[in-house]
């Protein structure tokens, strides 16, 4: 009959059940599926009811690396140049093991008389006055030796609010050094003039021989003058204020040379 339409049995159940979808290793298993979602810009429609399902490799996308002021996108591979051992932590899994040099303290034991370091974060410590500020970075180093055996040592020396008239602006052991050269700033607190001088220091181990080779100041005259003594294995050099009432702030920078 015209406009009449009935059910059409072929006596078969093929795809009644609906499709099935499973996982390899039999988890999730869902069935019937009747929709599938994928991602967007990964299904193309080829027509004839076919289509290309194109898929990632291993959950797709990229890594970004970054050291908290560089970053680098899309990242597919991390190569280490050294410090680190990559090794297989199971499918899909790297588990790297950073050494020394990575970011973290330096282990081990100072020995005795040496400083140990990488006790903190960007510290140098058992010795207060070695440190290095890493704001400013600025490396303070109360004493260096150069050479062998410290043959020759960089030191300084500050005298603060001294007064009189003879005012001991260095000193410096006589058994293990013959000769000093100095750099010496003289501040006078209670007029704010300057001074600065280089002298050069000798001994014989009897006496002390100083000569200044240079001099420069602010005001109308030299603030005052040097002058130098051997004692007890001990050079010291000493200076002399035109106003000794005057508190003086004198600061010394040493150059020793070993005998």
């Amino acid at each position: 009959m015209a406009g009449i339409r009935t059910n059409r049995y072929t006596g078969s159940d093929s795809g009644a059940s609906g499709l099935r979808i499973l996982e390899l290793d039999g988890t999730p298993d869902v069935q019937p599926v009747t929709t599938i979602y994928v991602s967007n810009g990964t299904l193309t429609d080829n027509g004839g009811g076919v289509v290309t399902l194109t898929t990632g490799g291993g959950g797709g996308g990229s890594l970004t690396v970054t050291d908290g002021v560089t970053s680098v996108g899309a990242t597919t591979t991390l190569t280490f140049l050294s410090g680190a051992t990559v090794a297989s932590g199971g499918a899909g899994l790297a588990n790297v093991t950073i050494t020394a040099g990575g970011g973290g303290t330096i282990a081990g034991t100072a020995t005795a008389g040496l400083v140990s370091y990488g006790s903190a974060p960007n510290a140098i410590t058992e010795e207060a006055a070695f440190a290095y500020d890493d704001t400013t970075d600025i490396l303070s180093v109360p004493t260096i030796d150069f050479g062998t055996s410290g043959s020759r040592q960089l030191t300084s020396n500050t005298v603060l609010l001294a007064s009189g008239a003879s005012i001991v602006a260095s000193t410096f052991d006589g058994t293990v050094f013959r000769s000093c050269k100095y750099t010496v700033q003289i501040t006078n607190v209670t007029t704010s003039e300057y001074q600065q001088t280089e002298l050069l220091a000798i001994h014989n181990g009897t006496n002390l021989y100083i000569t200044v080779y240079a001099n420069i100041y602010t005001g109308a005259s030299a603030l005052g003058n040097f002058s130098g003594t051997y004692a007890a294995n001990t050079a010291t050099v000493s200076f002399a204020p035109v106003i000794p009432a005057n508190n003086y702030d004198i600061k010394t920078i040493e150059w020793l040379t070993e005998i």
